[in-house]
């Protein structure tokens, strides 16, 4: 006698589909997740790193301050240090030595930077020349996003100070005040991710 060869019935199919079909949406739910947390992770490190290098970027700048004043589009001479704290857009620009000459060029190697918040973008600008000639002579460059708020303080005399210099320049026949910086600059810079950070350059320079 031949034994009764059963198949699968219509509800064992439909059962092993659901089964199959329950653990494929768990397994790419859990792959989706990993690879959420990888992207997350990755975004946070290249965020960080930005971070750092924009920081690192304006201690290093600032370090270098030199005692060089400028001349502006207009002749007039701009002091080796200028900011203000509640100006329309608060800002900081000065002259600094050590400008890369990779090329040994007979130039000087000091360089004018503005430091300033832009459409919530940190931006720091740069003068081709140190007597700038024309305003397209500058060259602005983003260092990093999502930027609050960039605020700049000047101490000197035992006070912190909105703004520099702590005289008015104009018209002035003293040069040594174009000479003149402060004994410290605090930057503040509130991120909307990071917080605010606060980071205080002493500039240790004999005047």
């Amino acid at each position: 006698m031949r034994s009764a060869q059963r198949g699968f019935t219509l509800v064992e199919i439909l059962i092993a589909v659901a089964i199959t079909a329950t653990i494929a949406v768990s397994a790419f739910a859990i792959l989706n997740q990993a690879l959420t947390t990888q992207q997350n992770a990755e975004n946070n490190d290249e965020r960080l790193s930005k971070f750092q290098r924009a920081m690192n970027r304006l201690s290093m700048d600032i370090q270098q301050l030199a005692l060089r004043r400028v001349r502006n589009a207009y002749g007039d001479p701009v002091p080796v240090l200028i900011g203000d704290k509640n100006a329309e857009e608060s800002f900081l620009s000065f002259t600094r030595q050590g400008k890369r000459n990779p090329a040994n060029l007979p130039r000087t190697e000091m360089e004018r930077v503005t430091y300033k918040l832009n459409d919530g973008k940190l931006i720091r600008e740069q003068w081709v020349v140190l007597d700038l000639a024309l305003e397209d002579q500058i060259i602005a460059r983003e260092l990093i996003d999502q930027v609050k708020r960039f605020e700049v303080e000047f101490y000197f005399d035992e006070d912190w100070l909105d703004s520099w210099p702590s005289s008015d320049v104009a018209g002035t026949t003293d040069v040594t005040v174009y000479y003149e910086v402060p004994t410290a600059v605090k930057v503040t810079i509130e991120f909307e991710d990071l917080g605010e950070i606060i980071q205080i350059y002493p500039l240790g320079i004999d005047t």
